[in-house]
């Protein structure tokens, strides 16, 4: 998104987006604790049982990803949500001051160009004098105005920087180390770089080739849920 008044926006991200994704993770978790709990008993429960079938169970009920780790990211996103929420809300403030300078200026070089004319046209050295005090005052009032639209730029700017850091922090609060991407991990990252930096960061870490959170289950556990951002249902297998 592009504000008129700023003319680039300094603090992209979608909280919803943000929220969409710590639900998905929310409901992760206990969905990752319930198989747990079932797995454990069910692994009781076949202590004595012998044979290829048994051993296939064994095979087949590896633990699921820790949940722990999941949980850990979803304060880790709610800050950031909140972050993000008060800094889209900063940055409509500063685009509404931004418009009405915008044409405050733009109502300025007009009077200013008005009274240039005027001085051209002035027919006795009095007049001359009077069109010259007139052009200087509204001189005057278009750099003044245009200082202060530079003013509410560079506010602009200085919360773009402090927007990136705020991410960049969130992202590293999460965690991220080398790993080799899952499969079925792969199918969130266009999910998560919709929602905003941090989760822009997050898709980055799951992409194909680069890196996984260790709250591993953190991102993979979103593709148990329907995306409201993505539109589409994602499967993730459980061990059975």
């Amino acid at each position: 998104m592009t504000y008129r008044g700023l003319g680039f926006d300094p603090t992209p991200g979608s909280v919803d987006a943000v929220g969409a994704v710590v639900a998905q993770l929310r409901a992760a978790v206990a969905a990752l604790s319930t198989v747990e709990s079932s797995i454990d008993a069910a692994t009781r429960h076949a202590a004595t049982w012998q044979g290829p079938a048994a051993d296939a169970f064994r095979a087949r009920a590896v633990p699921p990803a820790d949940p722990g780790r999941a949980r850990a990211a979803i304060p880790v996103l709610e800050g950031w949500a909140e972050t993000l929420a008060a800094n889209r809300r900063h940055t409509e403030e500063l685009d509404a001051r931004a418009l009405r300078l915008r044409q405050a200026l733009d109502d300025a070089r007009d009077a200013l160009q008005d009274r240039q004319n005027e001085r051209d046209l002035a027919a006795t050295p009095a007049a001359t004098a009077t069109a010259n005090t007139a052009v200087t005052v509204a001189t005057e009032r278009v750099t003044a105005v245009a200082a202060e639209l530079e003013a509410v730029l560079s506010e602009a700017r200085t919360l773009a920087g402090e927007h990136l850091r705020a991410a960049d922090e969130a992202a590293a609060a999460l965690g991220a180390e080398p790993a080799a991407p899952a499969p079925e991990v792969e199918a969130v990252a266009g999910v998560l770089r919709r929602s905003s930096r941090t989760a822009a960061t997050l898709g980055a870490l799951v992409a194909p080739g680069g890196f996984t959170a260790p709250a591993g289950g953190a991102v993979a556990a979103v593709l148990a849920q329907r995306s409201p951002v993505a539109g589409e249902t994602i499967e993730l297998e459980t061990p059975r």
